[in-house]
């Protein structure tokens, strides 16, 4: 039912041609703390992974709460680059199989889209998209993810989803889109890269 949407959505990421910074800056806070880009940042991946159910839904996580700049916040399945990983696809399905419990063998790699260099914890994150044919039996590890939230694609598409809120942290004051979604907040790095995926997808369905 769903397949010739995902066998569209390879296509057009083999293809080579993405929307980039300018789509991801769509939702990028204004007036962000400005931290230069530091030398040799921190390398890691994310997982857009896409599952069918009575529409297309995608997997994002609450993380837990820690001593860390992205505590408590909602993100994709993902983390840093190990040594041992061969590729960012690699890191990106080794955490998310760690964090979720969806694991390699069950996932469908679609490709990737643009790179994004995230300030505040110095890392430059490759979001790579992968689809599994059946709704996943998670397994989310409670020491990194404190719940799942699995929404409609179709949530992000509309109007009434589209918020800004203002975060003041210490005497800075930023005005951060955000999507909400599910009565969650998805903003920064997350939501960015959220809404280059939309872009591509957008032009498919």
């Amino acid at each position: 039912m769903f397949y010739p949407f995902i066998s569209a959505l390879k296509r057009e990421l083999s293809a080579g041609v993405l929307p980039g910074m300018e789509a991801q800056f769509k939702m990028a806070p204004v007036g962000r703390i400005s931290f230069p880009k530091k030398g040799n940042p921190v390398t890691g991946s994310v997982l857009l992974l896409l599952y069918p159910e009575e529409s297309i839904h995608i997997v994002m996580i609450r993380r837990t709460d820690y001593p860390g700049p992205h505590s408590g916040q909602i993100s994709f399945p993902g983390g840093k680059t190990e040594p041992a990983d061969r590729n960012p696809v690699h890191t990106a399905l080794r955490e998310a199989c760690e964090e979720t419990g969806v694991c390699e063998q069950d996932i469908e790699i679609l490709g990737q889209i643009s790179p994004l260099y995230i300030p505040v914890s110095n890392f430059s994150i490759v979001p790579v998209v992968g689809y599994t044919g059946n709704k996943p039996l998670f397994k989310p590890d409670p020491r990194e993810v404190n719940y799942l939230i699995t929404p409609s694609l179709s949530d992000f598409f509309r109007e009434e989803s589209l918020k800004t809120k203002t975060i003041f942290i210490g005497n800075e004051t930023i005005i951060a889109p955000y999507y909400h979604i599910n009565n969650e907040e998805v903003w920064g790095a997350t939501a960015m890269i959220m809404s280059e995926f939309i872009e591509i997808a957008g032009k498919l369905v």
